[in-house]
This record gives structure tokens, C-alpha cells and sequence, in this order.
């Protein structure tokens, strides 16, 4: 995805900038933030940002004392100066066309069914290894009989055999039946997360509510409950409920059709991109406009950085995320040597961006940009600002200026080149 670094900066930017100082961490924000916007290859940073246990990275040198650069602005160059063209119209660029078969739409509806089983409830027997129960239950320590912090639930739902609870929990209600309430004495493992709870005695007492089965059979009841609606795939399609199992399949089969297209639409950005500028020749940019999209990528990697830590369980830096990306991808740089070459790539597409555009006529509005931000700060989930006009001062349009003049671009090379087949496909 590095191809389209320059192109993807302004997005994570806008929410970067809607959420700061919020206090609050908006989940969806930062999950949709992160599939849209993958200029830091997301999915590399996501694998490993899992590992809550991953020691202490070095630190990127290039990343720190930033606020004292100076920068300048692709409107502040002759972007010929520093790129000299190669065909840029008409590239011809191999990208297979994505196909959606039966057995795409049958291997998604059987893993549906498989993390969301219709279930029937059973009454005339006791619990079993695999079931489903229903229950409510108190943990103590046992010598105080003190409840403990988070020991306590009711209307739980545990399967038998799932390993989700400590060590007996799960066994010990095996033979129990709907209404008993059963006593059991455990003990926490010596190395469980909760140092409170690391090693110590309790007791559960668990109340059996009901007892239920996984079910072999997909329904058109089932198909009905999951509760999807067309309007969910995406713009563009109908509000109408998924009501049978042929609507599931309509339903899945649609979503992936969608699926299938952003991805070649995605292919196809990247492969033109990809053309366009291995046609060109690069000459060193001003050290200030480097610093300008060094600055940017560092904005964009604390996003990730924070983003991530919300699901890695400590606390990431921007070094962090690099360290993470050379992991994954198994780069022998360094960190400085590849957030360089990240940021170069950066500067170089933005600097051929500001070519095509200027030889192209293709020009970024004041009203271009007031209606992008406007857009971002009327569907933003959560913001720190009481009012568009408060959010709009504190942003530097020329940051969006770019990252549009660099959507139009792309479009345009996208436009004017020849897509077709992989040879022999």
C-alpha cells in the first residue's frame, strides 16, 4: 500500500484532527479510520500492535523535537523543477478482474452459521459438554467470602467446553440443570493478569437459567434473526431487510460483489500509480518540503499509535508503528533509513501530483475544500469542536488542498489509462 501514501495522508488527517482533545475514544471512528486510510499499512501495524507483550522498540530519532522544522508547501515550488514527467496518459496497467462464485457465497453463509447457529433450548436433561447455558453467578474470595471485582455477572451466556473461564468453572456446572445453583471452589492461576486474583481461592456460585443447543439446520427464521439489511453493503443500496435464507444469500453474494469491486478499484489506483511514477525522474526536493510531509506522517502514525493502543493493551508511539511495519514486512532498514524512504515516496507522489495537475489544468478550490471538511465534520461520529467554523480554523487547508489536488489526479490517470487482464488469464 505504499504506493498510495500521498494519496490516503488527508483522510486520517481530517479525523485525526475532528477527534483530538475529545477525551474519548470512538471505537468505530478509529476502525473505519483504519480501513480507509492504509498509507501506514494498517494491516501490518494491526498484526503486530496485537501483541501486548512485544517489548519496548527503538526509538525513531527522524520523529523526534518535530515542532521545531521549518516547512513549505507544494504551492511554494515549480513542481517541474523537481520531477520531469515520463508518460503519465494512457499507461497500460494488468489488474484482474475480481469473479464472485457460488462457492464464495456458500463458504461465507456456512461461517455465518458457524459463529451465529440458530439454537433450540433444551428442558429434560442437564448441562453437557458443548452447550450453551444461561447463567448468573457471584466469584468470592474464599477466606473473606468478599466479592471480588468482576466476578459477578447474571444473564451470562457460556459454552461448555470453550475454555472462556478459569480452570473447573466450565466442568463444574456439567450434571447441573436448569434452576440448580452450584457452589464451586476454584482457584485463580499463580500468573492470571488481575495481580488480585493471581493465585487466590474463590468461590463461584452459579445459577443454572436455561440450557441450549446448537441447531444443524439453517432457517429461513434463522436467516430472519441475524437482522441484516441490504442498506449495510454500502451507498447505493436498498433499505430492505434479509427476511429468508434467499435474501442471505442475495445479501452475501452483494457484499462480496462490493468487496471484490473496491478491491479492484484499489489494485487499479495502486498499478497506475505504480506506473506513473516509475516513468518519472526525481530530483532532491527542498529539505523544507520534506520536513512538511515528515511532519504529516508523523501525525498520521500517533493517530495509528493511539488507535492501536486501545486494542493492544498498552501504550504505542509513532516509533512503535515503524518498528511494527519493518517487523511484519521484514525489512532490514533501520528505523530512521525506513521512515526516509516512507517519506520520500511521500514527497516524491505529491511533487509528481502538482505536475500532472499544473501541465493537466486541475485545480483544488477554496469551495473544493470547505465542502470536504464540511462533509468530515457533519458525519463525524465524535468531535472535539462545537462548531464547523471552530474546527475550520484551527486546520491547514493547504494540507487538504493537497490531498484533493491528489484525489483529482489519481482520477484522472485512472481516466486516461489502458486497464486490461493479466497476460495468460
Amino acid at each position: 500500500m505504499k504506493n498510495k501514501i500521498a494519496l490516503l495522508m488527508t483522510g486520517v488527517l481530517v479525523v485525526a484532527s475532528l477527534t483530538a482533545c475529545t477525551g474519548k475514544n470512538n471505537t468505530e471512528t478509529a476502525t473505519n479510520a483504519a480501513s480507509e486510510t492504509s498509507s501506514v499499512s494498517s494491516d501490518e501495524a494491526a498484526g503486530a500492535a496485537s501483541d501486548s507483550s512485544a517489548e519496548t522498540t527503538p526509538t525513531i530519532s527522524a520523529l523526534e523535537n518535530l515542532e521545531n522544522l521549518e516547512t513549505m508547501t507544494l504551492a511554494e515550488i515549480n513542481p517541474e523543477e523537481f520531477v520531469t514527467l515520463g508518460e503519465y496518459k494512457g499507461v497500460t496497467v494488468e489488474v484482474a478482474t475480481p469473479n464472485v462464485t457460488d462457492e464464495d457465497v456458500e463458504s461465507q453463509l456456512s461461517s455465518i452459521f458457524s459463529s451465529n447457529p440458530p439454537m433450540t433450548e433444551v428442558t429434560d436433561r442437564a448441562v453437557q459438554d458443548g452447550d450453551t447455558v444461561n447463567i448468573d453467578y457471584v466469584g468470592k474470595y474464599a477466606d473473606s467470602g468478599e466479592a471480588f471485582d468482576g466476578g459477578t455477572a447474571q444473564g451470562a451466556d457460556l459454552v461448555i467446553g470453550s475454555n472462556s473461564y478459569i480452570d473447573g468453572f466450565e466442568s463444574g456446572l456439567v450434571g447441573a440443570n436448569i434452576g440448580d445453583t452450584v457452589d464451586l471452589n476454584l482457584t485463580f492461576p499463580e500468573d492470571y493478569g488481575a495481580a488480585d486474583l493471581a493465585g487466590k481461592d474463590v468461590i463461584f456460585t452459579v445459577t443454572i437459567n436455561s440450557i441450549s443447543v446448537k441447531s444443524d439446520e439453517m432457517t429461513d427464521e434463522w436467516a430472519a434473526g441475524l437482522g441484516a439489511n441490504f442498506s449495510n453493503i454500502g451507498e447505493g443500496y436498498e433499505d430492505r431487510a434479509v427476511t429468508n435464507l434467499a435474501d442471505l444469500r442475495e445479501y452475501i453474494r452483494s457484499g462480496l460483489e462490493q468487496d471484490a469491486k473496491d478491491t479492484y478499484n484499489n489494485n487499479v489506483d495502486n498499478e497506475v500509480l505504480s506506473a506513473v511514477i516509475s516513468n518519472c525522474e526525481f530530483k532532491e526536493v527542498p529539505e523544507k518540503l520534506y520536513n512538511r510531509y515528515l511532519k504529516q506522517q508523523n501525525e498520521q502514525l500517533e493517530y495509528y499509535a493511539s488507535m492501536y493502543s486501545m486494542y493492544a493493551g498498552k501504550q504505542l508511539t509513532s516509533s512503535d508503528i515503524v518498528n511494527m511495519m519493518i517487523q511484519n514486512e521484514g525489512s532490514a532498514l533501520s528505523g530512521d533509513d525506513y521512515l526516509k524512504e516512507m517519506v520520500t515516496n511521500s514527497t516524491q507522489q505529491f511533487v509528481m501530483f502538482a505536475a500532472v495537475a499544473k501541465a493537466e489544468g486541475i485545480e483544488v478550490t477554496d469551495d473544493d475544500i470547505d465542502a470536504y471538511l464540511k462533509n468530515a465534520y457533519d458525519t463525524a461520529s465524535t468531535t472535539a469542536y462545537s462548531s464547523y467554523e471552530d474546527f475550520r480554523a484551527t486546520v491547514d487547508p493547504e494540507v487538504y488542498r493537497e490531498g484533493l489536488m491528489a484525489e483529482k489526479v489519481l482520477d484522472f490517470l485512472v481516466a486516461n489509462a489502458n486497464v486490461v487482464e493479466p497476460a495468460g488469464e
